[in-house]
């Protein structure tokens, strides 16, 4: 058999398989969610994984106790985040990572208590990029946070426009070229929304990954291609939804698997082509077979 002639049967066994109402697996008591992994008490959430208590979250991982919040990373008591990292405590905020107690502030890093700030780093007690004693500082966002939302928000957008944006927005990495919101990684290439990475191009939405190229919404995975809504994968390609395999290539909504080929829907097998049991020896000949004549 040529790999075309399997792929052929691959893609008319994914098409005469049952596909489940949502992709979800290893929560408890998550209700109302799609594309959610490893999560506790969590409602309404969408391509998030190991969450607690959440709600109306997106994109979002390890989170605790947070509340409509967009691409946030290691965070508890979040309430109107986006795009945040290893903070705690904050409302109305974006582009933020290791910031607490802080209200409406934009791109703000290793600070804590400040209130409509944007584009401070290691500050303190500051309103509006104004410095503040303890006291004055609480007693001024007692009053601030009478006003309403929207009125708060604007004086935060006239105070960035005072400001040059830069061309993106990748900090802690090194070797990391042409990408946007990469933090913590190494010698990555073209990548977004990504963190925790290494020797890696062209990924979105993905973290923790090592040696991958073209993957989106991944995490924990190592030597892996074209790989889609998937974890802990290891020297596979071709996977979607799919998490615990590895030495695996053109899986579909597959988990805990090992040297499977063109599989659909199996959990817990090894030694699988289009969902056929085969032993060892089987499958390692049917591959070199399949190998040798796309070679030739």
């Amino acid at each position: 058999m040529t790999l075309d002639a399997l792929l052929v049967q691959y893609r008319t066994l994914t098409k005469r398989s049952p596909q489940p109402p949502t992709y979800s697996s290893d929560n408890e008591q998550c209700e109302y969610t799609g594309y959610t992994y490893h999560s506790n008490s969590s409602y309404f959430c969408f391509d998030s994984a190991y969450c607690k208590n959440c709600l109306y979250c997106f994109d979002s991982a390890r989170c605790t106790n947070c509340v409509d919040s967009d691409y946030a990373v290691d965070c508890e008591l979040l309430y109107e985040c986006v795009d945040f990292y290893k903070s705690y405590n904050c409302a109305y905020s974006e582009y933020c990572a290791r910031v607490y107690d802080s209200y409406f502030c934009w791109d703000c890093h290793d600070s804590h208590d400040l209130f409509g700030c944007t584009h401070l780093k290691q500050k303190q007690y500051c309103i509006f990029n104004n410095q503040y004693t303890k006291d004055a500082y609480e007693k001024k966002v007692a009053e601030l946070l009478t006003r309403p939302v929207e009125e708060n928000y604007q004086a935060l957008r006239e105070l960035i426009k005072r400001y040059p944006l830069g061309p993106s927005n990748i900090s802690h990495s090194q070797n990391c070229d042409f990408g946007n919101h990469v933090h913590y990684s190494v010698d990555c290439y073209l990548c977004f929304d990504a963190a925790r990475s290494e020797h890696s191009g062209y990924l979105y939405d993905s973290f923790y990954c090592k040696h991958c190229y073209d993957m989106t919404q991944c995490a924990h995975c190592e030597l892996c291609y074209e790989c889609r809504d998937s974890s802990k994968l290891y020297n596979c390609d071709h996977v979607d939804w799919s998490s615990n395999c590895y030495d695996s290539s053109h899986l579909t909504n597959c988990s805990d698997c090992h040297n499977c080929f063109g599989c659909v829907g199996v959990k817990h097998k090894k030694y699988c082509i289009l969902n056929r049991q085969y032993s060892q020896e089987e499958y390692k000949k049917i591959l070199t077979e399949m190998t040798t004549s796309e070679v030739h």
